[in-house]
């Protein structure tokens, strides 16, 4: 036999009228860069993460369907191309660490 429950439940929880997200948002939006340069290789930086990552959902796909054996797997021009991406996308974040 199982115990009663003795607490109450609250149905709604406080919610602020700001998501968790816009808050981070602000707080990154006022983050003030140094130089132009900076500002400049962290968008540099930021943008080749998003094509590797793209490159790589697409390579992940292709490799589903083949384990599926609906269709053939990822090119090696494919894989080659996410490994020139990857280490570009390497260089340019050592780079953005590196700067003064």
């Amino acid at each position: 036999m199982s115990k009663p429950v003795t607490h109450k439940k609250s149905s709604a929880a406080w919610r602020s009228s700001r998501s968790i997200g816009a808050a981070r948002y602000a707080r990154s939006s006022s983050r003030s860069w140094r130089e132009p340069r900076e500002k400049k290789a962290r968008g540099a930086w930021i943008a080749a993460m998003r094509v590797r990552k793209a490159m790589q959902a697409r390579i992940v796909e292709a490799f589903g369907t083949y384990v599926n054996g609906s269709g053939p797997g990822p090119t090696d021009e494919d894989l080659l191309t996410f490994a020139r991406l990857a280490i570009a996308e390497q260089r340019l974040a050592r780079r953005l660490r590196q700067s003064p």
